[in-house]
């Protein structure tokens, strides 16, 4: 059986790639590979965490740039006598891990694409050009392989698409019936993507029509660099008089109940990969409210299980959700059990993991 070694920056339960990444070690460890996990950025709260769940992460001590990170991966692999293949997720571990191959690596590489390139740049060029060292890469959404051999056809024959699992075991439906006050779920980090503004307005135009019956709840922590976008956000609160319709949360491990008790979950970003959080909250039962963008189309089956808006249109967002927030509750009921349907149908483990599988053994 084939050894694998498993490249991410750091872990956290919070972060959709994390959790992609060590569902994926734990499904390979059960069909009998033997996979390591390495990290090089310290959080010892979460790694006691993750020890907790059986999962054992190598913390290499390095320095902050990256070439100091590329050696110490490099002699991990030494001492660990080399790998047969090494997946990486995230832009850093996967320079590296093109880095590796470039300085004569014998192992089979995978990365990991886990979001929508919306700009090309110096930087998307360096990091493509690297791909040609991959052997394979893996964009999480449709969107983003179009994206790829579109720009960089070059790398055409190295992508395939591989979408995110829902753990329907964990994350299942707890069917009560609606709240009589509305409550509206977002999970996200607040960040220019995720459109908290454009959503914002919307509320506020929903208020203005007077539907005041109905609460929104956001979980999820300030980006790392956007925390002036989050003073944005803070100052149209106050300005738009929503501070009583709109609480924000922020993010938590214990995510499972919070997606059960809400009503309808709405996602309402710029762009996205393949978003865990709507697949969760289908998974949960809920109906959806989201942006069109991206593999949106491909996950929210529109007028069966959600509706869809465009993200840049407050007016497009606030009638979406003046529709869906006026359904009867047997409507509801009906699209959250389309929800779990679906995502018993679509994100399956066992489909995630045998595609692994298919490039490792290739």
């Amino acid at each position: 059986m084939k050894k694998i070694l498993c490249l991410i920056d750091t872990l956290g339960f919070r972060g959709g790639a994390e959790r992609q990444l060590i569902g994926l070690v734990q499904m390979l460890r059960k069909r009998g590979y033997e996979t390591d996990v390495v990290i090089y950025h310290d959080n010892p709260y979460l790694l006691q965490i993750y020890e907790g769940h059986g999962i054992m992460a190598e913390l290499l001590k390095t320095k902050a740039n990256r070439l100091s990170k590329f050696l110490a991966v490099r002699k991990y692999i030494k001492i660990k006598g080399g790998y047969d293949c090494i997946i990486t997720y995230k832009d850093g571990p996967n320079f590296i891990g093109c880095l590796l191959k470039c300085f004569g690596g014998n192992f089979k590489l995978i990365v990991s694409e886990r979001n929508t390139t919306q700009e090309i740049n110096i930087q998307t060029r360096i990091g493509f050009t690297l791909y040609r060292f991959a052997d394979y890469i893996v964009p999480n959404s449709h969107s983003q392989a179009a994206f790829i051999q579109t720009n960089f056809p070059r790398l055409k024959s190295k992508v395939v698409t591989i979408n995110n699992f829902t753990d329907t075991e964990l994350f299942i439906d707890r069917t009560v019936m609606p709240n009589a006050k509305r409550t509206v779920l977002t999970v996200a980090r607040i960040s220019h993507q995720k459109n908290v503004l454009n959503y914002l307005s919307a509320i506020s135009i929903l208020v203005e029509r007077g539907i005041t019956n109905i609460h929104f709840d956001w979980y999820g922590d300030v980006q790392s660099g956007e925390e002036s976008y989050m003073s944005e956000v803070l100052n149209s609160i106050e300005t738009l008089n929503l501070s009583n319709i709109i609480t924000f949360h922020p993010a938590t491990i214990d995510i499972v109940p919070i997606y059960q008790s809400c009503d309808i979950f709405c996602l309402p970003s710029n762009y996205e990969g393949f978003p865990n959080v709507v697949c969760e909250a289908m998974s949960c039962g809920k109906a959806i409210a989201c942006s069109r963008v991206c593999d949106n189309m491909r996950i929210v089956s529109e007028d069966r299980n959600g509706i869809l808006f465009d993200p840049s249109n407050p007016e497009d967002i606030a009638d979406k959700l003046e529709k869906i927030i006026s359904m009867s509750d047997e409507q509801l009921i009906k699209w959250g059990e389309s929800s779990r349907l679906l995502a018993e149908q679509s994100f399956s483990k066992d489909r995630f993991v045998d595609k692994y599988i298919h490039l490792i053994e290739r």
